[in-house]
């Protein structure tokens, strides 16, 4: 469940191919930004995706560097410099929003304990006179930043629910802003040179790369301990219902009786534990990209793959529906576009392809092209066209693209030596909030390799990198002071939930998001007919309208409502735009522009 850049005024283009590509690498199509598209509302969409709002560079689609969500902005606001207190205290920052920093219990059982900061970052409704409240929103992870979310994605949110809405990015618990922070290495360069050292190889249960992934987690889990754990230690006071509780106390200081709520990846399942806790304070809640929280609390990690290799398998036949114009792999049948990446997955396994011209040079492994496909599978629209150009251009031995190509296939490919701000780094979160909140199973050698063997069946090319989550959490010592062991459910909500799903979700399968919509009575369950993780990774104005729906007027989709989308991998855009309403037209740009925002939940291993 877990995704760089200044304010909300930049942008960023996606993915555009090395300039040493053939014609037929050539960009398959863009995305066109809101001014361009409205000028050209009768046009074909022919301009890249635009709406990224991380700095332009070389690592906006690099897949290896997922999880740095909150590195995104310019250093134009000091967070820490802003006085924590315990009502919500609005000061102005960025570019119109409106950040405070919230002091509330680390234990809500012990209120005149120590304490926890929580960063809020709003952008403010422009419709004042139809206002209609706050929503809350969350990225995933768990680990994820909800400030810099609101930073990349917020105006887009605001133009999709409609903008009689406050937008309110939060920080939880050990995560970004908030205060004190989990990590467990005393600065972001220590982290980078632990993480260097993850080795080449893939994660296999017959070789020695068991035991050295085995390793590693142990020595994390034990310098957390250490560094994190503890009486008070943060780690001990991040659970998902410690930060359910921390969002109702915010909803209640912003002087709303319900909370309205939009959340992504893990998201859902901070969702699923609000909604079941706290049933008579749901408002407007949409869960999107599902996780089944029993599956979650278990600390299982073995539902998430069932629909993984549909998404790659999408790789293959979109690239051969698109053409030799917008597929660099294209070829007469999926069958044999398929044929050939595994080929050359066995070539470079077998003799690593050496990119001595890079700047460092750089090695290009079975594990990393892999990794590449993998990650790309949570955002196909985004980043399948990069694995077409970088597998292409391996198959030809095209160095000088390869080259070109070097920073967004092996990090880190440059040296960089600032310190980051505090709020920018990178966090064990993931462990300290996923592992915390599941079932303790300390490691078994024998149902380790029947959980991996399971996985693996599932999806061959993913369980390498989704199975270590299971070591995470074997190893994992430190426990939450408050671990939610009751129903995961409700009969009645005091607003029936939305829950909104890919049909196709690489990590949170439609059978979960169905499971989890048979627990909460009443919730209405919206299917997206798409490939990625969340309906974020495919532009879609049906969903849109009805995510707007439901939030403006509470209406749910009627039972059986399913979305297609607007814009297909490698083939673009598939509906006539030319008598599309300008409102109709921004709503789904606005789509488009959230399609750079997916999380990335449980790529940790890329």
């Amino acid at each position: 469940m877990s995704t760089t850049g200044s304010n909300n005024s930049k942008q960023e283009d996606t993915y555009v191919p090395p300039t040493g590509s053939s014609p037929a690498q050539q960009p398959r199509f863009k995305t066109p930004s809101r001014r361009t598209k409205l000028l050209l509302l009768a046009a074909t969409l022919i301009a890249t995706v635009g709406f990224n709002l991380c700095r332009p560079s070389l690592d906006s689609l690099t897949l290896m560097d997922v999880n740095r969500s909150h590195q995104d902005e310019a250093p134009e606001f000091d967070w820490f410099a802003l006085e924590p207190a315990k009502s919500i205290q609005w000061t102005s920052c960025y570019s119109g929003h409106k950040c405070a920093r919230l002091l509330l219990p680390l234990d809500h059982g012990t209120p005149d304990g120590p304490t926890t900061a929580i960063a809020l970052r709003l952008l403010p409704a422009k419709d004042k006179k139809n206002y209609k409240g706050t929503i809350l929103i969350n990225p995933g992870g768990p680990g994820g930043s909800g400030t810099s979310l609101l930073a990349r994605a917020g105006q887009n949110i605001s133009r999709v629910v409609g903008d009689s809405f406050d937008i309110l990015g939060f920080d939880p618990r050990g995560i970004g802003a908030s205060t004190p922070s989990a990590s467990c290495f005393e600065t972001e360069s220590q982290r980078k040179l632990w993480n260097l050292q993850r080795g080449p190889q893939l994660l296999n249960i017959s070789d020695s790369s068991l035991g050295f992934v085995h390793a590693r987690e142990k020595s994390t889990a034990q310098r957390c301990a250490e560094k994190i754990g503890g009486e008070w230690g943060i780690a001990r006071f991040m659970s998902t219902p410690d930060v359910a509780r921390d969002m109702l106390e915010i909803v209640q200081q912003l002087g709303q009786e319900k909370l309205q709520y939009w959340g992504f990846s893990y998201g859902s399942i901070l969702g699923q534990y609000f909604a079941s806790i706290y049933p008579d304070k749901v408002g407007r809640v949409i869960i999107d990209g599902v996780y089944d929280a029993h599956n979650y609390r278990a600390a299982l990690w073995n539902s998430n793959l069932v629909d993984m290799e549909a998404v790659i398998d999408s790789f293959f036949t979109f690239c051969h529906q698109a053409g030799p114009d917008r597929c660099a792999l294209h070829d007469s049948t999926p069958e044999k576009i398929r044929a050939r990446y595994f080929s050359l997955l066995s070539a470079v396994e077998a003799e690593p392809f050496p990119l001595p011209g890079a700047e460092p040079p750089v090695l290009v492994t079975r594990k990393v092209l892999q990794g590449q496909i993998f990650g790309a599978a949570y955002k196909p629209l985004a980043l399948f066209g990069l694995v077409a150009d970088i597998v292409r251009a391996l198959e030809t031995r095209n160095t000088s693209a390869l080259t070109e190509l070097a920073p967004k296939i092996v990090p880190p490919t440059e040296c960089e030596c600032n310190v980051p701000e505090p709020w920018r780094s990178d966090t064990e979160a993931f462990n300290a909030v996923a592992c915390g909140d599941g079932d303790e199973h300390p490691y078994d050698a024998e149902t380790y390799a029947a959980y991996y063997t399971a996985l693996a069946r599932d999806s061959p090319l993913a369980a390498p990198y989704w199975a270590g989550h299971y070591l995470q959490c074997a190893e994992w010592t430190v426990r939450p002071k408050w671990r939610w062991t009751g129903p995961l459910e409700a009969r009645n909500t005091s607003h029936p939930l939305l829950i909104v799903s890919p049909r196709y979700d690489p990590v949170c399968p439609l059978a979960d998001a169905r499971a989890v919509h048979a627990r909460f009575g009443g919730a209405g369950l919206l299917v997206q007919n798409s490939y990625g993780h969340c309906s974020l990774a495919a532009p879609s104005l049906c969903t849109a309208k009805h995510v707007r729906a439901y939030m403006v007027n509470g209406t749910l989709p009627e039972a059986g409502t399913e979305c297609d989308v607007d814009e297909l991998p490698f083939v673009g855009a598939v509906k006539d735009v030319r008598a599309m309403s300008t409102e109709d037209a921004e709503l789904l740009e606005a789509m488009r522009g959230l399609s750079a925002h997916v999380p990335m939940f449980g790529a940790q291993y890329i």
